[in-house]
């Protein structure tokens, strides 16, 4: 996008050198040394030089259409990216939020694989007293066993059974010490038993510890990768600011250079037209004036033609001026029942501007736009899109209202300077607006109708 707009601004002072009022000091310096020019050198002289020098109009009209294309593309970039800075700034939120729940889960576990770890430790250490008590028991044993084979390897039991008494003695005798013996491997194998439990469970937990180990390392990363883009959006937020202040910059600027640049078209005449053209191409006359249904006394009154067109079909300029007041903002379709419109109630989208034809000062309103390409004080050339039919509105269906309006005979930059408004000084309400038409007889300011003006 950065780049895009640096070959935007490039272009723009290229083409637009009017931004500097040195420009115009300069030129005039010049002019007379300029006009010795060959007509060979005058096919390669700039747009510039033609218009400021020269005082073509084509070239200053090639000028101002460049200025008035490239102020749009930077508009439309600062909008697109104030949505991009504002999807990045829900992301980098919604990722905050997501990683700050992942928190939850993270403690949980850690709580749960430390207490398997203490729970882990305790059965080593049962373990390592069980084995503890069997190494005893195998020593003790052991030690029996070599005690009794002292002499020549004679077992005490034996010995101990052979000095038996009687039968009955020696069969006591027999029993004791098989009770000892049995005795000694019960409990060795008791031991044996227990360490096995030990260490089934020790190796179930270790499974179980191992299992949430992974889980917290799961989601311990996910954690760092939703923090990490937390910070992606954070800083392309960053980067975004900084691209709308360099736009911004860029469109002020142009924004600047659009006084001067009205001086000189003013100077060479530019802002008058020679005659209307179409403002809506390939269109059809859908509802005319005065009124819907050709009886005055029960029809609604009808200020203007109604030019129906499929939606998004540019609407132009049907003369070259100046914007006095564009809005937008309204839903496309609206309704009959739809007030949503400012100035006028139910107008939906619309923009009001004035130009000059022939010596005479005009008023024109476009009611129902779906999309609007211009702003207060922008400069129109002739058949310059300045929107898009819609419904938007007081509206059933796609068209564009078009009111006309004779304010008087002079220059255009007079009539601008007297702060006209939405009702171009034609009283209020339908009723005063047709009393005041032009055709009856009344002086300017006073309405007209369009389709006696406008080309079809």
């Amino acid at each position: 996008m950065f780049k895009k707009l640096i070959s935007i601004i490039l272009i723009v002072f290229m083409v637009l050198p009017l931004c500097s009022k040195t420009s115009f000091i300069y030129a005039d310096e010049e002019d007379e040394e300029t006009t010795e020019v060959t007509e060979n050198n005058d096919e390669e002289k700039s747009d510039y030089d033609k218009c400021v020098i020269d005082k073509n109009k084509d070239a200053c009209k090639a000028i101002a259409k460049n200025a008035q294309s490239s102020l749009r593309d930077i508009e439309e970039q600062i909008a697109a990216a104030k949505d991009d800075r504002d999807a990045a700034v829900a992301l980098a939120s919604e990722y905050a939020t997501k990683a700050q729940s992942l928190q939850g889960d993270i403690d949980n576990l850690k709580v749960q694989i430390d207490e398997l770890i203490d729970r882990i430790d305790e059965l080593e250490k049962q373990i390592a007293e069980n084995e503890a008590k069997v190494e005893e028991l195998n020593t003790r044993v052991k030690k029996r066993m070599v005690e009794s084979q002292k002499t020549m390897h004679f077992n005490s039991y034996l010995e101990f059974i052979l000095g038996s008494r009687s039968f009955t003695d020696m069969l006591s005798r027999v029993y004791g010490v098989e009770a000892i013996v049995s005795k000694d491997k019960s409990d060795r194998q008791m031991l044996l038993d227990v360490i096995e439990q030990l260490n089934s469970d020790k190796k179930e937990l270790n499974e179980k510890k191992a299992e949430l180990d992974e889980s917290y390392d799961e989601i311990v990363a996910k954690q760092a990768e939703l923090l990490a883009m937390k910070e992606f959006y954070e800083e392309e937020e960053k980067r975004i600011d900084e691209e709308l202040d360099a736009m911004t910059e860029a469109r002020d600027n142009i924004y600047d250079s659009f006084d001067d640049l009205r001086a000189i078209l003013k100077e060479i005449g530019v802002t008058a037209s020679d005659g209307f053209v179409s403002a809506v191409h390939n269109s059809w006359i859908s509802s005319t004036v005065w009124n819907y249904d050709n009886d005055f006394l029960s029809g609604a009154w009808h200020l203007g033609v109604d030019y129906a067109a499929s939606r998004g079909r540019e609407i132009h300029a049907p003369a070259g001026g100046v914007v006095i007041r564009a809005d937008d903002g309204c839903p496309d379709p609206g309704s009959l029942s739809s007030s949503c419109g400012y100035w006028i109630a139910g107008g939906g989208n619309q923009v009001y501007m004035m130009c000059e034809v022939d010596g005479v000062v005009y008023g024109f309103i476009f009611f129902h736009m779906n999309a609007v390409y211009v702003s207060y004080g922008d400069y129109v050339l002739q058949d310059e899109v300045i929107g898009t039919v819609g419904s938007s509105g007081k509206s059933t269906g796609p068209h564009c209202h078009i009111e006309m309006y004779r304010l008087g005979y002079g220059e255009l930059e007079d009539y601008l300077a007297m702060g006209w408004n939405a009702t171009f000084s034609c009283g209020r309400g339908a009723t005063a607006y047709y009393y005041h038409r032009c055709e009856a007889g009344n002086s300017a300011p006073c309405i007209l109708n369009p389709e006696l003006y406008l080309p079809g």
